[in-house]
Order: C-alpha cells, then sequence, then structure tokens
C-alpha cells in the first residue's frame, strides 16, 4: 500500500475515528484549511503544531493533524483527496506490528491511500503500446481512460504553488502513475533559472509526494538552462519520481539554444521518458511531424529516455511508429492530449 499521509495520534483516538475522520477531510482544499486555523501562515508553518482541517462537506472540524518537518498545506490536501473511504484495517494493514486497541499517544501511523477508485467507462485503444500516458487538464473535468499507466495533471504553470493547487483538484481521477506538470506553452509556463531552482527545491522539499511522477513541458524560456534542468531531474531521481520530458515538436520553440538543450535530454539518463509533441493547436486530424530549431526526427535515436510522443489522438499512434521507424527510433507508447 502506499502511504500518503503521517498522522500522529492524539489523546483519544481510536483508529476507527481515525480513518473516518481522514476519509471525511478527503477533498478539502488547502485554502479551506488554512481559513479553518485563524492565524496560521501557510508560508511559515511550525512542526509539532495541531492544525485543524475541516470535513469536506463544509462541516465543523473533523481531523485535528500534528504538523511534521516538510509538510505544506497543498501537501496534506493533495494527500488527503487520496483517503477517500478510509477504513482503520486498511491502516493496520500498512503499519507493521500495529495492533488496533493499543496505539499511544504521540504514535506515528502511515496512512496508506485508498485503492477504491471510480471506474471511468472508456480505454484507450493498446496499438501494440507499452506505455499509455494521458494529459488530464485541470480545468475540465473529462473521463480519464482507465487503462492509462500514466496520467498527467496539466495546468500549465511552472509556479510550483499554483501547479499544486490547481493539480491537486484532479488528484482523486488520476489513474496508474500519478505525474505533476510543470510547465507549458504560454509565459506561465516558460522556464528561467530561478522557476527550475524552485522546483528543485520543492522536489528535495516533499512537496510532490502526492505523484509517482514529475512532467517537466518545456516549450519556452530562457538560454542557458541545460545545467539547471539536470540537476532538477537528478533530484526528482534521488527522490524516487520517474521524470517525463515534453517538448514542443522535435525541441522547444520558444528556446534560443533549443539544439543544446536537446542534446543534453538526449543524454541525461535521469529522463525516464521524452514526449515529444505531435501537435501545435491540440484539433489536429494527424500527426503534426513539425521540426523545431532545424532539430532532424532522427537525432531522437541518440536518446537515453524512452520515447513515448503525445498525440492529439490514440489513434493516431500506428501512424507515429511508421514514421519514426523510417527515421530509426523506435517507439514505446503515447500519451494523448485530447
Amino acid at each position: 500500500m502506499k502511504t500518503v499521509l503521517n498522522y500522529t495520534v492524539l489523546c483519544g483516538d481510536t483508529l476507527s475515528e481515525i480513518a473516518g475522520a481522514i476519509s471525511a477531510a478527503s477533498g478539502i482544499s488547502d485554502q479551506q484549511i488554512a481559513a479553518a486555523n485563524a492565524g496560521l501562515n501557510a508560508n511559515a508553518l511550525n512542526i509539532g503544531e495541531v492544525i485543524d482541517i475541516p470535513a469536506n462537506n463544509g462541516s465543523d472540524t473533523v481531523l485535528h493533524y500534528t504538523l511534521l518537518s516538510a509538510d505544506t498545506l497543498i501537501g496534506i490536501s493533495a494527500a488527503l483527496a487520496q483517503c477517500s473511504g478510509l477504513q482503520y484495517p486498511q491502516i493496520v494493514q500498512n503499519n507493521a506490528g500495529l495492533v488496533a486497541n493499543q496505539i499511544r499517544v504521540g504514535q506515528r501511523l502511515n496512512i496508506p491511500a485508498t485503492t477504491t477508485q471510480q471506474p471511468a467507462p472508456v480505454a484507450l485503444p493498446q496499438l501494440g503500446a507499452v506505455n499509455i500516458g494521458y494529459w488530464a487538464w485541470t480545468w475540465t473535468k473529462a473521463v480519464i481512460p482507465t487503462d492509462t499507466g500514466i496520467s498527467i495533471a496539466f495546468s500549465g504553470w511552472t509556479d510550483v504553488t499554483t501547479a499544486l493547487q490547481q493539480s491537486t483538484k484532479i488528484m482523486h481521477r488520476l489513474v496508474g502513475d500519478k505525474y505533476i506538470c510543470l510547465g507549458g506553452g504560454n509565459q506561465d509556463g516558460a522556464f528561467t533559472r530561478d522557476n527550475i531552482q524552485a522546483i528543485t527545491a520543492a522536489i528535495n522539499n516533499g512537496e510532490f509526494t502526492a505523484f509517482e511522477g514529475i512532467a517537466y513541458d518545456v516549450e519556452g524560456g530562457d538560454a542557458g538552462l541545460a545545467d539547471d534542468f539536470a540537476a532538477s531531474f537528478t533530484a526528482a531521481k534521488a527522490n524516487g519520481y520517474k521524470v517525463l520530458v515534453t517538448v514542443s515538436h522535435s525541441a522547444p520553440y520558444a528556446i534560443k539554444d533549443a539544439q543544446l538543450l536537446m542534446q543534453s535530454f538526449f543524454a541525461d539518463n535521469n529522463i525516464d521518458f521524452l514526449s515529444p509533441q505531435l501537435y501545435t493547436t491540440g484539433s489536429e486530424s494527424a500527426n503534426d511531424y513539425d521540426i523545431s530549431h532545424g532539430l532532424g526526427w532522427s537525432e531522437y535515436v541518440n536518446c537515453q529516455a524512452v520515447i513515448i510522443p503525445s498525440l492529439v489522438k490514440a489513434a493516431y499512434y500506428g501512424d507515429a511508429q511508421q514514421y519514426f521507424s523510417s527515421q530509426g527510433v523506435t517507439l514505446a507508447g503515447y500519451v494523448q492530449w485530447r
């Protein structure tokens, strides 16, 4: 079972009450938690402080949570989002040697994600793909396919706080390995040295613990960022995350030294998946094999990462396999945008 939250036992607690309270708080937002705690500074939380967490239905406090090192309100909210329907036997199962009627004040419990998931009524075509992913837009309520092994919460922001706030809202709908995406194709998603370093700091501070992976949507930004990206990928892998990098067509369209940056991506063994986008508007009726900054598709043959292009529709995967094969490149899956 996957641990998503660490709860510190308080006086009067029982496992049944803890499980019920955590389940009742599932879906609460970080803003609601802040509002329930007068004077709480979300940017300067005090380790050991006990905060009130209200029920998601708008009723009074149901959970008293003890802040731990590296906790953030966004992270707590994201963790709770995965605990709907939690039962106390699941807590027992996730804590070796735990006896339900012998918990003690101050004891720290590993709270697991629940396995109950609302099934979606659709499935993406396999088409021989090993890795199937889906871009889950944070501003829609689109159904996420049941057989998706990679679901990426996409908000279009490089700002960590905003990306987490937007992504937490759909956490309960993500399927398979859950990724948070940083970056995008507009000004809000452009990369700078400062925001890459902020992402790396957030990784090291445990702010993305609700996710299994981190996706970097590299389309625009400053030149000279290869070393900063490499350091961020290294930190992500060191902290147990999978890493996916997606770029606009063959290379980032709005980064001046895109060719140099792509060569660093190709050589980086900390990148698990490289996903070139075979579209511009996202409404194309066929794959768009346009190249960026003169970087030909045949250069992808040198890539250390597994190549799974992002497609408007899964149905376009067969054509992508044929095209890339003609360039000497083997594909191992796809990520659907639409």
